[in-house]
């Protein structure tokens, strides 16, 4: 029997990367909407730690996760881990992809997780794309 590999718990100072795969998620000012934090219909949002990784190495997976979608990566949206907990939601890292970290303890339904979604994107960073 295989053993998944351990990860590292996911530090409140961390900062995360949430990939833009749709235009209409990013503001004309350049920052990001509420909707590239929701998970609904699903339980949980999935993140990248930057853990470890060059600036090329995290646009690479940004590639990757656009390419398995099929869709257009237009940039990400990036912010510290506490920023989730704030909200009372959970991170949790997981063995694959590579640095990848699961968000979870939203809301079930998708107009209370708008609300919390408001607050996380007030937060973020929004980098385009090289």
């Amino acid at each position: 029997m295989t053993e998944e590999p351990t990860v590292a718990a996911v530090l409140d100072e961390e900062w995360l990367a949430r990939f833009v795969l749709f235009r209409k998620w990013i503001r004309s000012d350049q920052t990001v909407r509420p909707d590239a934090f929701i998970p609904y219909p699903y339980p949980n949002l999935s993140v990248t730690r930057h853990l470890g990784l060059t600036d090329s190495e995290l646009w690479d997976i940004g590639r990757d996760v656009a390419d398995a979608r099929p869709a257009t990566l237009y940039g990400r949206a990036d912010l510290q881990a506490v920023n989730f907990r704030r909200q009372s939601l959970a991170i949790s890292a997981t063995p694959r992809p590579r640095n990848h970290a699961n968000v979870s303890g939203w809301p079930p339904d998708k107009p209370s997780q708008k609300i919390v979604a408001q607050e996380i994107a007030a937060l973020a960073v929004f980098i385009r794309r090289p």
